[in-house]
């Protein structure tokens, strides 16, 4: 995928460049990302060999 594509992508999302972004703090961050996070905690796999991670 091209840069200018990326850039088009972000344009059209009304996301501006990196340095003009505002800064966030790590505990915004993790409250934007809780129910993903949150859902990761119970995510469970079983593999082919029965084994659970």
């Amino acid at each position: 995928m091209a840069a200018s594509t990326v850039w088009k992508i972000l344009k059209d999302a009304g996301i501006d460049p990196a340095p003009d972004r505002s800064s966030s703090t790590w505990a915004d961050f993790l409250r934007s990302q809780a129910d993903g996070l949150l859902a990761c905690g119970f995510l469970e796999t079983v593999t082919l060999s029965g084994t659970r991670m």
